[in-house]
């Protein structure tokens, strides 16, 4: 497969090794970027890089920021096609290949909860609805070639850099959500509430000034 995964990782020793756990298949260059941990994240993703027959880099980066971490891992990355991957979305084969074959150059992919309940699959099947409109939950890919003309993520937002890059690169690039499924972690709604959770994203859209993004871990 021509497709580098780059993952920025925060503060995620609880969660990176089941993401990389996930990503069944060797044939695809990992990039884990770790930024401004003080947890175990990088230590827990080297370990597992060493261990494992998959092609993982990890590096750590002392500054803190999502999109600076993205960059650097698409610097980094040697495939054609690019995924952006949170640190606790769950990916399997079908969703690798599915990207891998199609003719779109940017887009995103269909999700389901971690949790198998009522609210969260019905939260998720709605979420599912808007990523036509352009947005995503936790994946991203996009060509190498589409990523730099766009000029990559705003490194000066902590917050909606993820639907403001796609809003560029639809306009640049043919995008698409491809008929697969990643799993999503609940832990924000499950520790802040549903509707909690909902209605920050709702005002956010409508009115984004929020510059900080609460991590819960």
């Amino acid at each position: 497969m021509n497709l580098s995964i780059i993952i920025p990782a925060y503060n995620e020793e609880k969660y990176i090794q089941k993401t990389l756990e996930s990503i069944n298949v060797d044939n695809v260059e990992v990039i884990v970027v770790c930024n401004g941990c003080t947890d175990k994240t990088f230590k827990v993703a080297s370990n597992y890089a060493k261990k494992s027959n998959k092609k993982i880099k990890v590096f750590n980066l002392k500054k803190k920021g999502v999109s600076i971490a993205r960059n650097y891992g698409a610097k980094k990355a040697s495939k054609k096609r690019l995924i952006f991957l949170d640190a606790d979305i769950r990916v399997w084969h079908d969703v690798l290949e599915k990207i891998n074959k199609t003719k779109k150059t940017v887009g995103t992919c269909y999700v389901r909860p971690d949790i198998e309940r009522f609210v969260p699959k019905a939260l998720m099947k709605l979420k599912n609805l808007t990523h036509k409109m352009g947005t995503c939950t936790g994946l991203i890919f996009c060509d190498k070639n589409l990523f730099f003309t766009i000029g990559g993520f705003d490194e000066t937002m902590q917050i909606g850099e993820d639907g403001r890059f796609l809003r560029h690169a639809r306009k640049a690039g043919k995008y698409g959500v491809v008929k697969a499924f990643a799993y999503n972690n609940m832990r924000r709604f499950e520790k802040k509430g549903y509707c909690k959770t909902c209605c920050f994203w709702i005002k956010h859209f409508f009115n984004p000034k929020q510059k900080e993004y609460e991590a819960i871990r």
